[in-house]
Protein backbone atom coordinates (compact mmCIF):
# COMPACT_ATOMS: atom_id res chain seq x y z
CA UNK A 1 0.00 0.00 0.00
CA UNK A 2 1.26 3.55 -1.01
CA UNK A 3 -1.28 6.43 -0.34
CA UNK A 4 -0.59 9.50 -2.34
CA UNK A 5 -3.92 11.18 -1.58
CA UNK A 6 -6.46 9.48 0.96
CA UNK A 7 -9.95 10.01 -0.26
CA UNK A 8 -12.01 8.45 2.27
CA UNK A 9 -15.16 8.42 -0.23
CA UNK A 10 -13.05 5.53 -2.18
CA UNK A 11 -15.55 2.31 -2.34
CA UNK A 12 -13.09 0.43 -0.49
CA UNK A 13 -12.29 2.41 2.34
CA UNK A 14 -16.11 3.15 2.92
CA UNK A 15 -16.41 -0.42 3.38
CA UNK A 16 -13.46 -0.75 5.70
CA UNK A 17 -11.20 2.46 6.57
CA UNK A 18 -9.48 0.36 8.84
CA UNK A 19 -6.22 -1.24 6.88
CA UNK A 20 -5.93 2.16 5.44
CA UNK A 21 -5.79 4.59 8.83
CA UNK A 22 -3.30 1.84 10.15
CA UNK A 23 -1.17 3.23 7.18
CA UNK A 24 -1.28 6.48 7.59
CA UNK A 25 -0.63 6.02 11.09
CA UNK A 26 2.60 4.65 10.53
CA UNK A 27 3.72 6.30 7.29
CA UNK A 28 2.21 9.48 6.95
CA UNK A 29 0.04 10.48 9.99
CA UNK A 30 -0.69 14.45 9.29
CA UNK A 31 -1.81 13.44 5.78
CA UNK A 32 -2.64 15.98 2.97
CA UNK A 33 -5.12 14.05 0.89
CA UNK A 34 -8.46 15.03 -0.95
CA UNK A 35 -10.79 18.08 -0.38
CA UNK A 36 -13.93 18.40 1.75
CA UNK A 37 -14.48 21.85 1.53
CA UNK A 38 -15.06 22.56 -2.41
CA UNK A 39 -12.94 25.68 -1.86
CA UNK A 40 -10.15 23.76 -0.98
CA UNK A 41 -7.58 21.97 -2.69
CA UNK A 42 -7.28 19.46 -0.29
CA UNK A 43 -7.66 18.24 3.50
CA UNK A 44 -5.23 17.21 6.17
CA UNK A 45 -6.56 14.07 7.94
CA UNK A 46 -5.15 13.86 11.26
CA UNK A 47 -5.27 9.58 12.22
CA UNK A 48 -2.81 9.04 15.87
CA UNK A 49 -4.72 9.18 18.52
CA UNK A 50 -2.21 11.68 20.66
CA UNK A 51 -2.82 13.96 17.15
CA UNK A 52 -6.48 13.37 17.62
CA UNK A 53 -6.61 14.43 21.14
CA UNK A 54 -4.14 17.55 20.66
CA UNK A 55 -5.75 18.55 17.75
CA UNK A 56 -9.67 18.52 19.50
CA UNK A 57 -8.27 20.55 22.06
CA UNK A 58 -5.86 23.03 19.96
CA UNK A 59 -7.74 26.22 19.86
CA UNK A 60 -6.16 27.48 16.67
CA UNK A 61 -7.77 24.68 14.93
CA UNK A 62 -11.47 26.02 14.79
CA UNK A 63 -15.30 26.59 13.28
CA UNK A 64 -15.73 29.72 12.07
CA UNK A 65 -13.22 30.36 9.37
CA UNK A 66 -16.20 32.68 7.81
CA UNK A 67 -15.59 34.91 10.12
CA UNK A 68 -11.35 35.53 9.50
CA UNK A 69 -11.55 34.67 5.54
CA UNK A 70 -15.32 35.98 4.46
CA UNK A 71 -14.13 35.55 0.97
CA UNK A 72 -14.14 31.94 1.45
CA UNK A 73 -17.80 31.73 1.19
CA UNK A 74 -19.26 32.16 -2.52
CA UNK A 75 -19.70 35.51 -3.19
CA UNK A 76 -23.58 34.76 -4.23
CA UNK A 77 -25.65 32.27 -2.22
CA UNK A 78 -27.91 30.18 -4.31
CA UNK A 79 -31.50 30.02 -3.18
CA UNK A 80 -30.76 26.05 -2.31
CA UNK A 81 -27.79 27.18 -0.11
CA UNK A 82 -29.10 30.42 1.79
CA UNK A 83 -31.09 28.54 4.33
CA UNK A 84 -28.73 25.86 5.29
CA UNK A 85 -25.96 28.19 5.78
CA UNK A 86 -27.40 30.78 7.69
CA UNK A 87 -29.01 27.96 9.72
CA UNK A 88 -25.56 26.18 10.18
CA UNK A 89 -24.30 30.06 12.02
CA UNK A 90 -26.38 29.38 14.62
CA UNK A 91 -25.39 25.48 15.49
CA UNK A 92 -23.59 25.42 18.65
CA UNK A 93 -21.13 22.52 17.21
CA UNK A 94 -20.30 24.56 14.44
CA UNK A 95 -19.14 27.97 16.78
CA UNK A 96 -16.39 29.07 18.12
CA UNK A 97 -15.28 30.96 21.83
CA UNK A 98 -16.98 32.88 23.17
CA UNK A 99 -20.26 32.33 21.10
CA UNK A 100 -20.01 28.22 20.98
CA UNK A 101 -18.79 28.58 25.15
CA UNK A 102 -22.35 30.68 25.83
CA UNK A 103 -24.90 28.44 23.92
CA UNK A 104 -22.80 24.86 25.27
CA UNK A 105 -23.33 26.35 28.80
CA UNK A 106 -26.90 27.08 28.34
CA UNK A 107 -27.77 23.81 26.83
CA UNK A 108 -26.10 22.20 29.74
CA UNK A 109 -28.00 23.49 32.48
CA UNK A 110 -31.20 21.26 31.24
CA UNK A 111 -29.39 18.13 29.31
CA UNK A 112 -28.27 16.74 32.75
CA UNK A 113 -27.01 13.14 33.83
CA UNK A 114 -30.16 13.68 36.10
CA UNK A 115 -32.50 14.08 33.45
CA UNK A 116 -31.08 11.42 31.16
CA UNK A 117 -31.24 9.17 34.32
CA UNK A 118 -34.94 9.64 34.71
CA UNK A 119 -35.68 9.19 30.55
CA UNK A 120 -34.62 5.87 30.82
CA UNK A 121 -37.37 4.04 31.92
CA UNK A 122 -39.06 5.87 28.77
CA UNK A 123 -36.06 4.26 26.34
CA UNK A 124 -36.75 0.54 27.43
CA UNK A 125 -40.71 1.46 26.85
CA UNK A 126 -40.13 2.88 23.30
CA UNK A 127 -37.74 -0.11 22.73
CA UNK A 128 -40.49 -2.44 24.14
CA UNK A 129 -43.13 -1.13 22.06
CA UNK A 130 -41.26 -0.74 18.76
CA UNK A 131 -39.93 -4.61 19.29
CA UNK A 132 -43.57 -5.51 20.01
CA UNK A 133 -44.85 -4.16 16.92
CA UNK A 134 -42.40 -5.95 14.37
CA UNK A 135 -41.79 -9.30 16.83
CA UNK A 136 -44.84 -11.03 14.50
CA UNK A 137 -43.50 -10.08 11.08
CA UNK A 138 -39.95 -12.23 11.71
CA UNK A 139 -38.12 -9.70 10.03
CA UNK A 140 -37.14 -5.99 10.18
CA UNK A 141 -35.02 -3.20 8.57
CA UNK A 142 -33.01 -2.13 11.89
CA UNK A 143 -31.99 0.88 10.61
CA UNK A 144 -35.48 2.76 9.79
CA UNK A 145 -37.87 0.41 11.63
CA UNK A 146 -35.99 0.51 14.88
CA UNK A 147 -33.17 2.76 15.74
CA UNK A 148 -34.10 5.57 14.00
CA UNK A 149 -37.29 6.07 15.97
CA UNK A 150 -35.90 5.53 19.48
CA UNK A 151 -33.44 8.77 19.24
CA UNK A 152 -35.98 10.85 17.38
CA UNK A 153 -38.89 9.87 19.98
CA UNK A 154 -36.68 10.69 22.70
CA UNK A 155 -35.69 14.15 21.86
CA UNK A 156 -38.58 14.78 19.85
CA UNK A 157 -40.14 14.32 23.54
CA UNK A 158 -37.67 16.11 25.31
CA UNK A 159 -38.36 19.01 23.74
CA UNK A 160 -41.97 19.02 23.84
CA UNK A 161 -43.21 17.63 20.44
CA UNK A 162 -46.66 16.80 20.29
CA UNK A 163 -46.90 12.81 19.78
CA UNK A 164 -48.52 13.55 16.35
CA UNK A 165 -46.41 15.46 15.19
CA UNK A 166 -43.43 13.29 16.35
CA UNK A 167 -43.44 11.69 12.83
CA UNK A 168 -42.04 14.93 11.12
CA UNK A 169 -38.98 14.79 12.46
CA UNK A 170 -37.31 11.84 11.19
CA UNK A 171 -37.49 13.08 7.59
CA UNK A 172 -36.11 16.36 9.06
CA UNK A 173 -33.76 14.64 10.98
CA UNK A 174 -31.97 12.67 8.01
CA UNK A 175 -32.37 15.59 5.69
CA UNK A 176 -30.55 17.53 7.90
CA UNK A 177 -27.61 15.64 9.13
CA UNK A 178 -27.11 14.68 5.13
CA UNK A 179 -26.10 18.01 4.41
CA UNK A 180 -23.18 17.93 7.18
CA UNK A 181 -21.26 15.25 4.97
CA UNK A 182 -18.15 15.55 2.86
CA UNK A 183 -19.55 14.88 -0.30
CA UNK A 184 -22.68 17.31 -1.62
CA UNK A 185 -25.03 17.82 -4.54
CA UNK A 186 -27.72 19.71 -5.42
CA UNK A 187 -30.71 17.40 -4.52
CA UNK A 188 -28.97 16.92 -1.24
CA UNK A 189 -28.72 20.69 -0.24
CA UNK A 190 -32.69 21.06 -1.88
CA UNK A 191 -33.83 18.77 0.08
CA UNK A 192 -31.68 19.86 3.33
CA UNK A 193 -33.14 23.57 2.60
CA UNK A 194 -36.59 22.34 2.81
CA UNK A 195 -36.05 21.18 6.03
CA UNK A 196 -34.65 23.74 7.03
CA UNK A 197 -37.63 26.21 6.27
CA UNK A 198 -40.23 23.46 7.39
CA UNK A 199 -38.69 23.10 10.92
CA UNK A 200 -37.92 26.37 11.35
CA UNK A 201 -41.59 27.55 10.80
CA UNK A 202 -42.64 24.53 12.60
CA UNK A 203 -40.17 25.80 15.84
CA UNK A 204 -41.53 29.56 15.53
CA UNK A 205 -44.59 28.72 16.52
CA UNK A 206 -43.77 25.50 18.98
CA UNK A 207 -41.90 28.74 20.85
CA UNK A 208 -44.15 31.48 20.75
CA UNK A 209 -46.25 29.09 22.43
CA UNK A 210 -43.85 27.92 25.05
CA UNK A 211 -43.56 31.97 25.78
CA UNK A 212 -47.19 31.96 26.52
CA UNK A 213 -48.04 28.91 28.30
CA UNK A 214 -44.44 27.24 29.69
CA UNK A 215 -44.36 23.50 29.84
CA UNK A 216 -41.56 21.32 31.82
CA UNK A 217 -40.07 20.62 28.49
CA UNK A 218 -36.80 21.48 26.88
CA UNK A 219 -37.64 24.51 24.84
CA UNK A 220 -39.63 25.82 27.33
CA UNK A 221 -36.55 25.76 29.77
CA UNK A 222 -34.28 27.32 26.98
CA UNK A 223 -36.77 30.34 26.49
CA UNK A 224 -35.80 31.08 29.77
CA UNK A 225 -32.42 30.39 30.58
CA UNK A 226 -30.18 33.45 30.98
CA UNK A 227 -26.43 33.86 30.28
CA UNK A 228 -24.78 37.24 32.22
CA UNK A 229 -28.32 38.46 31.61
CA UNK A 230 -28.68 37.75 27.48
CA UNK A 231 -31.64 35.08 26.57
CA UNK A 232 -30.76 33.58 23.49
CA UNK A 233 -32.26 34.99 20.50
CA UNK A 234 -35.19 33.24 18.53
CA UNK A 235 -32.51 32.46 15.59
CA UNK A 236 -29.94 30.99 18.55
CA UNK A 237 -33.11 29.40 19.83
CA UNK A 238 -34.12 27.58 16.53
CA UNK A 239 -30.54 26.69 15.88
CA UNK A 240 -29.85 24.79 19.37
CA UNK A 241 -32.64 22.99 19.16
CA UNK A 242 -32.23 21.94 15.15
CA UNK A 243 -28.73 20.82 16.02
CA UNK A 244 -30.27 18.83 18.82
CA UNK A 245 -32.57 17.15 16.43
CA UNK A 246 -30.20 15.41 13.99
CA UNK A 247 -27.23 15.88 15.73
CA UNK A 248 -27.73 12.94 18.09
CA UNK A 249 -29.88 10.90 15.90
CA UNK A 250 -27.87 9.52 13.06
CA UNK A 251 -24.67 8.59 15.54
CA UNK A 252 -27.17 7.26 17.36
CA UNK A 253 -29.01 5.09 14.54
CA UNK A 254 -25.45 3.78 13.11
CA UNK A 255 -23.73 3.19 16.21
CA UNK A 256 -27.03 0.71 16.69
CA UNK A 257 -26.52 -0.52 13.36
CA UNK A 258 -22.80 -0.72 13.58
CA UNK A 259 -23.12 -2.34 17.22
CA UNK A 260 -25.17 -4.97 15.94
CA UNK A 261 -23.23 -5.83 12.74
CA UNK A 262 -20.26 -6.40 14.78
CA UNK A 263 -22.07 -8.49 17.21
CA UNK A 264 -23.59 -10.91 14.57
CA UNK A 265 -20.24 -11.49 13.06
CA UNK A 266 -18.56 -11.95 15.87
CA UNK A 267 -20.92 -14.94 17.55
CA UNK A 268 -18.71 -15.37 20.36
CA UNK A 269 -18.80 -11.75 21.99
CA UNK A 270 -22.51 -11.71 21.05
CA UNK A 271 -22.94 -14.95 23.34
CA UNK A 272 -20.86 -13.44 25.92
CA UNK A 273 -23.04 -10.41 26.14
CA UNK A 274 -26.21 -12.54 26.04
CA UNK A 275 -25.02 -14.57 29.00
CA UNK A 276 -22.83 -11.99 31.12
CA UNK A 277 -25.61 -9.02 30.38
CA UNK A 278 -23.12 -7.24 33.16
CA UNK A 279 -21.08 -6.51 29.97
CA UNK A 280 -23.82 -4.06 28.25
CA UNK A 281 -22.07 -1.44 29.49
CA UNK A 282 -18.30 -1.84 28.77
CA UNK A 283 -19.68 -3.64 25.21
CA UNK A 284 -21.54 -0.17 24.76
CA UNK A 285 -17.90 1.93 24.55
CA UNK A 286 -16.11 -0.89 23.02
CA UNK A 287 -18.82 -0.92 19.71
CA UNK A 288 -18.13 2.24 19.94
CA UNK A 289 -14.49 2.36 19.49
CA UNK A 290 -14.03 -0.94 17.08
CA UNK A 291 -16.69 0.74 13.93
CA UNK A 292 -17.21 4.27 15.28
CA UNK A 293 -20.59 5.83 13.78
CA UNK A 294 -18.86 8.95 14.11
CA UNK A 295 -15.46 8.70 11.89
CA UNK A 296 -14.36 12.29 11.66
CA UNK A 297 -14.84 15.89 12.75
CA UNK A 298 -13.47 18.75 11.17
CA UNK A 299 -11.98 22.06 11.40
CA UNK A 300 -10.09 25.14 9.88
CA UNK A 301 -6.60 26.31 10.64
CA UNK A 302 -7.40 29.93 12.18
CA UNK A 303 -3.85 30.46 11.73
CA UNK A 304 -0.74 29.25 10.44
CA UNK A 305 1.06 26.39 12.78
CA UNK A 306 2.67 23.56 13.04
CA UNK A 307 1.07 20.67 13.64
CA UNK A 308 2.54 16.26 13.39
CA UNK A 309 5.90 18.31 11.55
CA UNK A 310 3.63 20.01 9.25
CA UNK A 311 2.99 23.27 7.70
CA UNK A 312 -0.75 24.14 8.50
CA UNK A 313 -1.46 27.67 6.62
CA UNK A 314 -4.62 29.42 7.79
CA UNK A 315 -7.98 28.76 6.37
CA UNK A 316 -6.40 24.83 5.57
CA UNK A 317 -9.33 22.31 6.13
CA UNK A 318 -8.60 19.56 9.00
CA UNK A 319 -10.54 16.13 9.02
CA UNK A 320 -9.73 14.77 12.70
CA UNK A 321 -10.13 10.98 12.02
CA UNK A 322 -11.41 9.71 15.45
CA UNK A 323 -12.72 6.39 13.76
CA UNK A 324 -8.77 5.94 13.07
CA UNK A 325 -7.74 6.90 16.61
CA UNK A 326 -10.09 4.24 17.90
CA UNK A 327 -7.88 1.46 16.51
CA UNK A 328 -4.62 2.83 17.15
CA UNK A 329 -2.63 0.22 18.68
CA UNK A 330 -0.45 2.93 20.43
CA UNK A 331 -3.57 3.46 22.29
CA UNK A 332 -5.29 0.34 22.28
CA UNK A 333 -4.18 -3.20 22.45
CA UNK A 334 -5.10 -5.29 19.59
CA UNK A 335 -6.99 -2.18 18.83
CA UNK A 336 -8.74 -5.07 15.54
CA UNK A 337 -10.15 -7.22 17.68
CA UNK A 338 -13.67 -6.69 19.32
CA UNK A 339 -13.30 -7.45 23.42
CA UNK A 340 -16.88 -6.21 24.79
CA UNK A 341 -14.82 -6.58 28.12
CA UNK A 342 -12.35 -3.97 27.30
CA UNK A 343 -11.03 -1.54 30.11
CA UNK A 344 -10.22 1.39 30.48
CA UNK A 345 -11.74 2.33 26.87
CA UNK A 346 -10.76 5.92 26.37
CA UNK A 347 -11.91 6.09 22.81
CA UNK A 348 -12.18 8.91 21.03
CA UNK A 349 -16.03 8.57 19.83
CA UNK A 350 -17.56 11.70 21.58
CA UNK A 351 -14.52 13.70 20.92
CA UNK A 352 -12.61 15.93 23.88
CA UNK A 353 -11.90 19.28 24.65
CA UNK A 354 -14.92 21.98 24.30
CA UNK A 355 -16.68 20.47 21.60
CA UNK A 356 -16.98 17.01 23.69
CA UNK A 357 -20.86 15.32 22.61
CA UNK A 358 -22.92 17.17 24.90
CA UNK A 359 -25.19 14.24 24.07
CA UNK A 360 -22.79 11.50 24.98
CA UNK A 361 -24.23 10.03 28.03
CA UNK A 362 -27.73 10.66 26.28
CA UNK A 363 -26.61 8.10 23.03
CA UNK A 364 -24.61 5.46 25.55
CA UNK A 365 -28.50 5.41 27.45
CA UNK A 366 -30.20 5.33 23.97
CA UNK A 367 -27.76 2.21 23.08
CA UNK A 368 -28.17 0.63 26.26
CA UNK A 369 -31.81 0.55 26.23
CA UNK A 370 -31.54 -0.78 22.39
CA UNK A 371 -29.83 -3.86 22.82
CA UNK A 372 -31.11 -4.89 26.20
CA UNK A 373 -34.19 -5.17 24.52
CA UNK A 374 -33.03 -6.77 21.24
CA UNK A 375 -31.27 -9.43 23.15
CA UNK A 376 -34.01 -9.79 25.52
CA UNK A 377 -36.66 -10.10 22.57
CA UNK A 378 -35.14 -11.10 19.73
CA UNK A 379 -32.34 -13.50 21.18
CA UNK A 380 -32.19 -15.32 17.84
CA UNK A 381 -31.19 -12.30 15.58
CA UNK A 382 -29.51 -12.83 11.74
CA UNK A 383 -28.75 -11.04 9.06
CA UNK A 384 -30.35 -11.29 5.66
CA UNK A 385 -27.43 -10.33 3.83
CA UNK A 386 -23.56 -11.22 4.73
CA UNK A 387 -22.03 -8.40 2.98
CA UNK A 388 -23.48 -4.84 2.98
CA UNK A 389 -23.57 -1.27 1.29
CA UNK A 390 -21.96 1.17 3.55
CA UNK A 391 -23.18 4.69 3.07
CA UNK A 392 -21.22 7.30 1.23
CA UNK A 393 -20.47 9.59 4.15
CA UNK A 394 -17.29 9.94 6.25
CA UNK A 395 -18.62 12.19 9.08
CA UNK A 396 -21.17 9.36 10.70
CA UNK A 397 -19.97 6.37 8.82
CA UNK A 398 -23.24 3.37 8.68
CA UNK A 399 -24.58 1.20 6.15
CA UNK A 400 -27.08 1.80 3.82
CA UNK A 401 -29.70 -0.74 5.25
CA UNK A 402 -29.28 -3.40 7.71
CA UNK A 403 -32.43 -6.17 7.22
CA UNK A 404 -32.11 -8.09 10.23
CA UNK A 405 -34.69 -11.67 10.23
CA UNK A 406 -35.48 -13.73 13.92
CA UNK A 407 -37.69 -17.26 14.58
CA UNK A 408 -41.56 -15.97 14.89
CA UNK A 409 -42.34 -17.64 18.39
CA UNK A 410 -45.04 -20.42 18.58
Amino acid sequence: MNITAFNPLDPTILADPYPTYRWLQLHDPVHWGAPGDPNTDGCWYITRYADVVAALKEPRLGRELWRLLPEREPPTLSAVQKPIVAMSKQWMVLRDPPAHTRLRSLVQRVFTPRMIEQLTPRMEEIVQRILTNVAEQGHMELLADFALPLPVTIIAEMLGIPAEDQALFMPWSRALAAVIEFEQNEAVMAQGSRAVLELAAYLHEIIAERQRRPQDDLISALITLEDAGKRPSEEELIGTITQLLFGGNEPVVHLIGNGLLALLRHPQQLENLRTQPFLLDTAIDELMRYDSSVQMTFRYALEELTFGGKTLHQGDQIAIVMGAANRDPAQFAEPDQLDLARSPNRHMSLGVGIHYCIGGALAKAEAKAAFTGLLQQLPDLALVNPEQTWRKAVAVRGVEQLPVTWTLQA
